[in-house]
């Protein structure tokens, strides 16, 4: 015996795999979705001990296959500094190349940190790629920014001059 689909059974069919299609795609992340945030209260402590202690840090700790600091300026309080580090991916065993942009800005007891321009390269001869907004290179971004922006503030609330 043969079965054939009545329009309305194909109209349901259809129906569905559109709202299954729907359903499974993803938007694509905004640029504030790939900014990764952080600011910080430093009561009693001057706009030039945080930006000095900033520079320092950075100067210490950022490596980049361009300059490191991008721009700095020291009346506005505005650093903007170039960085790569290693990365490795929840669930993945291959670590990658994580390039990105640092922006600090200094005000009278507060810093801003922003990670910017958030790239991955598997390798020398494989070029740069954008993170996705979610997922686990994401997460894995943000917890290694969370690690930075910690280690970054922790060293501009010690004792000592820049």
């Amino acid at each position: 015996m043969r079965r054939t689909l009545s329009g309305a059974n194909l109209f349901v069919i259809a129906a569905g795999l559109v709202a299954l299609a729907c359903g499974l795609h993803a938007q694509e992340a905004t640029k504030e979705e790939m900014n990764h945030d952080f600011i910080f209260d430093l009561p009693g402590l001057s706009r030039q001990h945080i930006y000095g202690r900033s520079m320092n840090w950075i100067t210490n700790n950022l490596r980049s296959r361009k300059a490191v600091i991008q721009s700095d300026d020291p009346d506005a309080g505005s650093i903007v500094a170039n960085g790569i580090t290693a990365l490795t991916a929840e669930g993945d065993s291959v670590a990658v190349s994580l390039s990105f942009r640092m922006s600090v800005d200094v005000r009278e007891g507060k810093e801003r940190v922003r990670f910017l321009d958030l790239q991955i390269s598997r390798g020398p001869d494989q070029g740069w790629d954008e993170i996705p907004g979610e997922g686990s290179w994401h997460r894995s971004a943000q917890k290694k920014f969370i690690a930075m922006a910690r280690s970054l503030n922790e060293y501009i609330k010690l004792k000592g001059g820049p």
